[in-house]
């Protein structure tokens, strides 16, 4: 009787390549595109962190189907929440608004971004909540290492590319 094992094996193992394979190009293509646009970057950037997450995770085929609904529904809130704080709250900030504005005005400010970091922090619960009936608990703390692992590449590429110009 022939065992089927070993071709489980291989399939692990070739689509473990083939993830990995498919990460470096679309990392490669994110790297070379210098004039694309704003919203085509954040396409790329969107892919890879999808190419990254489920490489890190090793997401089965129905793992991955109940998954990136949940994930993208909460990275699309939270998305939302990081464009408001920045234009809201960071920009001015930035700009030196802060120099002009009243005290009240600050607290206003300061008021709103602690209601921006509440909401972020609870759409983060809820996420892990959402993920405890699709994903076994190690996997949603592997989510967890991979953002954040994901960020800080993301960050120290675009910095080399900085330090390069």
């Amino acid at each position: 009787m022939i065992s089927s094992q070993p071709d489980i094996r291989i399939n692990t193992t070739l689509m473990k390549t083939f993830k990995i394979l498919c990460f470096s190009l679309l990392f490669m293509l994110f790297s070379f595109s210098g004039h694309a646009q704003e919203k085509s970057k954040k396409e790329r950037i969107k892919a890879l962190k999808v190419a990254y997450i489920t490489e890190k995770l090793s997401l089965t085929t129905a793992e991955a189907q109940k998954f990136w609904p949940v994930y993208n529904t909460y990275y699309d809130k939270v998305s939302e929440l990081w464009h408001q704080e920045y234009k809201n709250i960071k920009n001015p900030i930035r700009n030196g608004d802060i120099d002009t504005m009243s005290d009240a005005q600050a607290g206003r400010l300061l008021n709103e971004q602690e209601e921006i970091e509440r909401k972020i922090y609870e759409e983060s619960m809820q996420l892990t909540r959402n993920l405890k009936g699709v994903l076994p608990a190690k996997k949603i703390l592997l989510l967890k290492r991979a953002e954040r692992d994901f960020s800080r590449e993301l960050l120290h590429r675009l910095k080399r590319k900085d330090d390069k110009k």
